[in-house]
């Protein structure tokens, strides 16, 4: 009986300690669908379209737009991105990135290109971007089409 009554508090201390040692890993988040096809290639805008997909031409778009349109965007896992020139490939600009309300919102902290963009749609082979814009001159809503960049 005394050997019981010692293995008793011995099997309670082990089973406290062990149900503990759980909850002190530092378990880093698996990346969502999402994030694995932001992070898999550049992207390079292809287009401007108002939200029933017409085109709009590149001399309608304001200067900061079009300083887009010159650049790849690289989303980085470790939540960083970076800004190439599509010429020489020289980073130009980086900063921060994130998804958010329930990955519909894709938050972008970079200079001249900062914001919440709608995510409209995001596949391995397009992702649409929507923001309100200046076209000619007048502040509307628009998706920016993005392609990734394959090399």
């Amino acid at each position: 009986m005394k050997r019981l009554l010692l293995f008793v508090p011995v099997l309670f201390f082990s089973l406290l300690v062990i149900s503990c040692k759980d909850k002190d890993k530092n378990e880093t988040p698996e990346p969502t669908a999402k994030n694995k096809i932001l992070v898999n290639y550049p992207w390079r805008m292809s287009a401007v379209t108002d939200l029933s997909g017409k085109s709009i031409s590149d001399n309608q778009l304001d200067a900061e737009t079009m300083g887009i349109k010159k650049m790849d965007i690289q989303f980085q896992q470790n939540a960083t991105v970076r800004a190439f020139d599509q010429g020489t490939s020289q980073v130009v600009n980086g900063g921060t990135w994130s998804l958010i309300n329930e990955e519909k919102t894709l938050d972008i902290k970079i200079i001249g290109f900062s914001g919440e963009f709608g995510l409209e749609e995001l596949t391995n082979s397009t992702m649409k971007l929507k923001k309100s814009m200046p076209v000619n001159g007048v502040e509307q809503e628009a998706i920016m089409v993005f392609q990734p960049v394959i090399k």
